[in-house]
């Protein structure tokens, strides 16, 4: 009778003899040397992740994938991708490059090899079941909220490294919460990705006057709202800008009211025409990228075209069509512009659907206090599904009786649902203009959950709206390096440059629903994943 000990020896060989087996668990022992062990099986070194600290270690080699460079080029199958003291050192097909003997390589065949996802608008500090940043709270409750948000960041992180966004451009504040985050990271002590930041949102004192006036702001929470929280308020734009000076902030970002027609020009609701050139000129001189985040009329994004503003976020709007006069304007002036329809559709997605909220990914990712917040959200829209064409039960019910946004008596399901044709119909006509993409999901503002993937979600959206499967690739890497003004380093497999790079398990040039199943995540170098 064979012993227990006899079996398991049997059962080793047995399994290396039919070649290497993919392990899911990372070796906790010290890694052997990378020559293969016993019965031809590779290194325990090559299976799984790295661990933190985080440091490059050794050379990688991607085999036998289909490479998407995100040049333009063709996908290449049967490539090899080598990486190198945290750079790409070669491109070709297996069996041109040479591969050093201590590197950890990976059996990429049937998968897919590509940039890191670059999201030129997202978030480590937001939490989804609330809006942003919901400005009528007593003080002591605002400041607990938001410090339950601050506790979450490396989470938030760690979670849209997973899904494949490598780098990040955090379109908001507030910088002192945000800085140790980026600075951790950037440290190798914990696995999140590359954060671009832009210090605060540039916001006129009169549109932070109206807002707060809007939303019933306690004056006890206004020094709060305006100093510690996204919000960076220029008085003097000479004086007020020299915070944002600082190598940390990467570009800077307008935040201009939707209050009002044409944008006030004479400065007597927002920033006048002379502060906002002024600074564009200032921010182009530090060698800052221009954003303007512009929830506006259509007047007010044709003022835009005035301006030589870099990148543009929030077009596609769900309560009118922009049209293609002002449209094409964007295209002409080389604007590249954030797609974001995610952030535009969640709330009619998830009303249409909010029995989505029954699934384990949610039960799993909340605590019970959060889920049961989330149950009642749920319960809430099946009551206005089940009455789609009346005025509905608010969602977010604190702030129901003091903003039109979250109304005492919400849109109806049906009227949400028009607008969210509405804000699809606008990235219809962008994208029928020419205009430049780069891809922003806004998560995890309002509703827009990282349980449901949003990178992937936008790059299906972009698709289904007329891109190509490469088009929305090349939107989410190379175009956001070129928002961010790093096209020289990010963005692109190509020799030479910084290794951020996913293995994507299938084909998303023939199903752009397979970037919901990243398997390999390298940045820097670095594999995460």
């Amino acid at each position: 009778m064979m012993t227990l000990d006899r079996y398991l020896i049997a059962l080793a060989l047995s399994v290396g003899a039919l070649g290497p087996v993919p392990a899911l668990a990372h070796a906790e022992d010290t890694p052997p040397p990378a020559a293969a062990t016993a019965a031809g099986q590779p290194p325990a070194s090559w299976f799984g992740p790295q661990r933190p600290p985080y440091k490059v270690e050794t050379p990688i080699a991607l085999v036998g994938g289909t490479v998407i460079d995100a040049t333009g080029a063709a996908a290449k199958p049967g490539h090899t991708v080598l990486i190198d003291g945290g750079r790409i050192k070669a491109v070709g097909p297996d069996g041109s490059v040479a591969i050093p003997a201590n590197a950890r390589r990976f059996d990429a065949r049937g998968m897919t090899v590509m940039p890191g996802l670059i999201n030129s608008n997202q978030h480590v500090q937001l939490n989804p079941l609330y809006p942003a940043p919901a400005a009528d709270l007593p003080i002591d409750e605002l400041r607990a909220r938001w410090q339950n948000n601050f506790s979450n960041m490396e989470k938030k992180a760690f979670v849209y490294l997973m899904q494949g966004v490598t780098t990040m451009r955090q379109t908001s504040g507030p910088a002192k919460q945000l800085l140790p985050v980026k600075r951790r990271i950037d440290a190798g002590e914990i696995a999140g990705p590359r954060i671009e930041l832009g210090g605060a949102l540039i916001m006129s004192p009169q549109h932070f006057k109206s807002y707060t006036e809007k939303n019933r702001t306690p004056a006890e929470a206004m020094d709060w709202l305006r100093n510690d929280f996204a919000y960076f308020v220029v008085d003097d734009v000479e004086k007020d800008l020299q915070p944002l000076m600082g190598p940390e902030f990467s570009y800077w970002k307008l935040y201009l009211t939707d209050e009002i027609s044409g944008g006030s020009a004479d400065g007597t609701l927002d920033f006048s025409d002379a502060q906002i050139q002024r600074i564009i000129e200032m921010g182009h001189a530090a060698g800052k990228k221009i954003d303007v985040h512009a929830n506006a009329t259509p007047e007010g994004f044709n003022r835009l075209l005035k301006f030589k503003i870099d990148t543009l976020e929030h077009p596609f709007e769900g309560g009118f069509l922009l049209d293609e006069k002002t449209i094409d304007g964007f295209a002409k002036n080389d604007v590249i512009v954030a797609t974001l329809l995610r952030v535009r559709v969640a709330g009619a997605e998830h009303a249409d659907d909010p029995n989505r909220f029954n699934e384990t990914d949610y039960i799993m990712s909340s605590t019970p206090d959060d889920y049961r917040t989330l149950m009642t959200y749920r319960d809430r829209m099946l009551y206005n599904k089940r009455n789609p064409d009346h005025r509905g039960l608010a969602i977010y019910q604190p702030r129901a009786s003091r903003s039109a946004m979250f109304g005492q008596s919400g849109p109806s399901l049906n009227d949400q649902l028009k607008a969210r044709e509405n804000s699809r119909e606008n990235m219809r006509r962008f994208i029928k203009a020419g205009v430049k993409f780069s891809m922003g999901t806004d998560s995890t503002s309002f509703l827009n959950f990282q349980q449901d993937d949003p990178n992937a979600l936008e790059m299906e959206y972009m698709v289904q709206m007329g891109m190509t499967p490469m088009q929305s690739i090349i939107a989410s890497t190379r175009n956001g390096a070129e928002a961010l003004g790093r096209q020289a380093d990010l963005g692109t497999i190509e020799a030479g440059k910084v290794a951020d790079v996913i293995v994507v398990a299938g084909d998303p040039l023939a199903d752009i629903r397979a970037m919901r199943n990243v398997a390999v995540v390298i940045k820097d170098g670095i594999r995460y994943k």
